[in-house]
């Protein structure tokens, strides 16, 4: 007998959602319209774009933040699946942790074994304390000149303005700095998005 769904009227396998050209996006409850509730899921082809939502906090300010050399200006982006980087100058890094950054896939995939991604100690953050070359910003940038970035405290925001989401971070990211006290950084964050998620 044939393995075709059409032939198989009463099965309930023919309501399965599984396939092998697409995988299921998961949307949120509050996407969907007052009423409905419960989860919404859309298939997606795999190998679309992929939409990542982030929250950065830096101590003492940030100049010319990036993904992949274009301005980072909005907090839910949408990328090619591939590798990525996230770069910026710290100002003020000194001798303490001054970046915490969590980043999540929104919507996310029923795929995705790794969803989410945070500031740690994975040799992924790098950074640099002089003025690195041109290109520096782009995923195909050769960063051999500069150094892992190591765990360190990010102190309190002072004047209290970023209070909410420096607590928020704390809970699910690592403060990173640099090993050697610096004047400025330039810090770069260099990551794989697919539809398993970040690596």
């Amino acid at each position: 007998m044939s393995d075709s769904d059409d032939l198989r009227l009463n099965a309930l396998s023919r309501y399965r959602k599984t396939s092998p050209h697409l995988a299921l996006e998961v949307h949120s409850s509050c996407e969907v319209p007052a009423g409905c509730g419960g989860v919404v899921l859309r298939w997606r082809k795999p190998g679309a774009p992929i939409g990542i939502s982030l929250r950065v906090y830096v101590a003492g300010g940030a100049r010319d933040m990036a993904l992949d050399g274009k301005p980072l200006v909005e907090q839910r982006i949408t990328l090619t699946p591939g590798p990525h980087v996230v770069s910026f100058q710290a100002e003020q890094p000194g001798t303490e942790g001054f970046i915490l950054m969590t980043a999540e896939l929104n919507p996310t995939l029923a795929t995705a074994t790794h969803p989410t991604a945070a500031s740690a100690v994975n040799g992924q953050w790098k950074a640099s304390t002089r003025p690195p070359l041109q290109g520096w910003q782009h995923p195909d940038y050769l960063d051999a000149g500069f150094e892992p970035m190591v765990a360190l405290r990010v102190p309190k925001p002072v004047p209290d303005s970023n209070d909410w989401l420096w607590r928020s971070l704390q809970k699910e990211a690592t403060g990173l700095g640099m090993a050697t006290p610096a004047r400025k950084a330039w810090v770069r964050w260099s990551f794989h998005l697919d539809d398993k998620g970040f690596s």
